[in-house]
């Protein structure tokens, strides 16, 4: 009995062994069947074929230069506002409080500067009325030489004496008022305003950015259109400078698009595209109204934009557009059809037949029209190249072409 239970084991693994073979064996052996096409020369419609985003051609990222508490948030995400709505209030008590301050500081250097003036002013006075004694003084001393010269009879001696007495006085007494204000005002000296008056303005400045502060503690919609982006939350903290809320205007919106050196080159403003949008069936005849004259140093990449009017708001930033650009026709180029490319990660390839085998191919591609594409490196005339099955392969797979 044990005898046959070890043959029926050993027969079994046998069995195991021969079909992991054949399976194995099989798999290496796989042979897929495709279709094929012979690389030629024609004549091609040019049409260029472009593949973007639409992007607002407003919107405005909302920041707050403080690190503030965010007290009352007052929208939602695709929320529509006007120019000049409240969106998001912020902790206004810090705010205040320096408003306050500066304010006081303006009042305290308002009051000692008119203070000063005064005093300037009264010094200013007192020099006048110095002036005016002095002038009433020789004008006594100028009666009393008169008086003396007049002392010519006896008669009139006694009057004449009376008159000079008290025009003697009089100088005396002027004298006097004219030696003490002299030397009262010989003490002061007028006192200079120049560093108030620049404190106060420094003080006024302090003022007009405490207010700013303060007012931007609301946070205001400033173009009327819809929230695209809302990063506020009651409590939180916000980071100076970092967007708290983006504003977009969806009314007027950019098909963009990002375009390399051979492409850019047969562009201009002006012509006329076909619009393929993601999600609608219906194409949207635009015009390129912007193409850019410098390269983007990070993309390596040129600007295309061909506005949009977007009313009825069906249209959403970041939507995937395709434009075709018709460019003419041209004769005699290298064209590979297009049922024949493939693409992976945006870069286009194709399949490439090479005995009883395919390689993997990557293509650099000019214009297209419906049933072509240019090509313009990758691979050469009468290359033939997979069209159908080409799903299925790697590079070095093995294949068989079906016959017609």
């Amino acid at each position: 009995m044990k005898k046959v239970i070890l043959l029926l084991l050993l027969l079994f693994l046998i069995s195991a062994c021969a079909t992991e073979d054949i399976t194995s064996d099989s798999i290496e052996r796989q042979v897929t069947l495709i279709e094929t096409a012979t690389i030629s020369q024609s004549s091609l419609q040019q049409t260029l074929e472009l593949t973007g985003q639409l992007l607002p051609q407003t919107q405005v990222p909302l920041i707050s230069p403080l690190p503030l508490e965010v007290e009352t948030v007052h929208v939602e995400i695709g929320q529509n506002v006007n120019r000049g709505d409240l969106l998001i209030t912020l902790d206004n008590e810090e705010a205040s409080r320096q408003v306050h301050q500066a304010r006081t500081a303006v009042e305290e250097l308002q009051a000692g500067l008119e203070k000063v003036d005064e005093f300037n002013q009264n010094l200013e006075q007192g020099v006048s009325n110095l002036q005016a004694v002095e002038k009433d003084l020789n004008k006594s001393i100028e009666r009393s030489q008169n008086l003396l010269e007049t002392l010519s009879t006896e008669e009139e001696t006694d009057v004449a004496l009376l008159e000079i007495i008290r025009s003697s006085i009089d100088v005396s007494l002027k004298q006097a008022e004219l030696a003490q204000a002299a030397g009262s005002l010989g003490q002061a000296t007028p006192i200079s305003t120049f560093e108030l008056e620049a404190q106060l303005n420094q003080a006024k400045e302090n003022v007009r950015q405490a207010e700013n502060a303060l007012e931007s503690t609301k946070v205001i919609a400033p173009i009327s259109g819809v929230v695209g982006k809302l990063d506020a939350v009651t409590g939180q903290t916000v980071i100076p400078n970092n967007p708290l809320a983006v504003i977009v205007d969806l009314t007027n919106i950019n098909a963009t698009f990002a375009v390399n050196s051979y492409q850019v080159a047969k562009l201009h403003p002006g012509m006329k595209t076909k619009l393929k949008i993601g999600g609608f069936a219906d194409p949207y005849t635009g015009e390129i109204k912007t193409v850019s004259p410098i390269v983007d140093p990070q993309t390596n990449s040129f600007t295309i934009e061909v506005p949009i009017t977007n009313e009825d708001l069906l249209f959403k930033g970041g939507m995937r557009v395709t434009a075709l650009v018709s460019l003419g026709e041209i004769q005699d180029v290298t064209v590979i059809p297009s049922e024949a490319v493939l693409f992976e990660n945006n870069e286009p390839y194709t399949f490439v037949v090479d005995g009883t085998k395919v390689r993997h191919q990557a293509l650099e591609l000019g214009n297209r029209d419906e049933q072509f594409y240019q090509v313009l490196s990758g691979v050469e005339l009468n290359d033939v190249v997979v069209t159908s099955g080409k799903q299925r392969l790697v590079d070095g797979s093995e294949i068989t072409i079906r016959s017609e």
